[in-house]
């Protein structure tokens, strides 16, 4: 008998399973890539969604092949959406990577698809919904709070701000057109006075959220769990207590090196490694 066949059967038979799991995952790759290149946008749009429906059918009873169907969708959807980059596909490969249990990825796609259409109401409920799942508790900063209840209308949807501005502008004219025909009363010029100060404070509501004035997140965390200093070093102290997870939105102050000094939600400042953040523009 050879002196090393016993050695080589031994150490093969492990090996097994995993190049099985090998094997596996390329076959689903590469069939999601001939996908890729052989069918339309409109195919493959159909074919993204239909690995996210069977996906979502399969989530509880057989998670790993629920899995497989979220990356072959993830891939058919992060095709399209950059090459036919669009709100909807955003919001659709970010709902894939929530469904799929990437948090992170989830939010900078919702906040990719924010920076296409602003006034994207689907994108900013499930953005809403996805940051009360979020597991780093970012409360609102009095000045946050106070700054909130004073331009408390900004916050109401864009469609009722719109209503709400077109009615204003509508009684405005006619009451320009009541003073045209002599009816100068004075409750009329109040009126004008008020209805054209609504007309004015929401169109500048509107024009800041259809411009995404207000839209100052940057970055997402994508790592799992990431460890916040204080400076821009690993020599410096941890900013926080606990570490900061995925999912969690900043905006990007400055940065240096491999480092970005970052602002998160609840107005406070720490500094993160870039190798676990994902810009929403795609570069810091």
């Amino acid at each position: 008998m050879h002196p090393f066949s016993p050695q080589v059967s031994t150490s093969s038979a492990p090996m097994k399973p995993i190049l099985l799991i090998l094997i596996s995952l390329i076959t689903c790759l590469s069939a999601a890539t001939k996908d890729l290149l052989v069918h339309p946008p409109e195919q493959l749009y159909s074919s993204a969604n239909a690995d996210f429906d069977k996906a979502n059918f399969l989530a509880m009873s057989q998670p790993a092949a629920a899995q497989e169907l979220y990356q072959s969708a993830i891939l058919k959807y992060q095709f399209l959406a950059k090459n036919h980059p669009s709100a909807d596909l955003n919001m659709n490969l970010a709902n894939t990577y929530f469904s799929s249990g990437d948090h992170g990825r989830a939010a900078l796609f919702y906040q990719r698809a924010l920076r296409i259409d602003p006034t994207h109401q689907n994108t900013l409920h499930n953005l809403h919904y996805l940051r009360s799942l979020t597991i780093d508790a970012l409360p609102e900063s009095r000045f946050q709070k106070i700054q909130k209840s004073l331009l408390f209308w900004h916050h109401w949807s864009f469609q009722s701000r719109l209503w709400i501005c077109g009615l204003a502008n509508l009684i405005c004219f006619s009451l320009l057109a009541a003073i045209l025909y002599h009816h100068r009363h004075r409750w009329i010029w109040i009126s004008l006075s008020a209805s054209a100060a609504l007309t004015l404070i929401f169109a500048i509501s509107l024009t800041t959220t259809f411009q995404g004035w207000d839209q100052t997140i940057d970055g997402v965390i994508v790592q799992k769990e990431l460890i916040a200093r204080k400076g821009n070093g690993l020599i410096y102290d941890n900013a926080f207590t606990t570490p900061l997870h995925s999912g969690t939105e900043f905006q990007t102050l400055e940065t240096r090196g491999d480092w970005l000094h970052a602002k998160l939600l609840d107005g406070s400042t720490c500094w993160l490694p870039t190798n676990g953040c994902e810009s929403v523009t795609g570069t810091f």
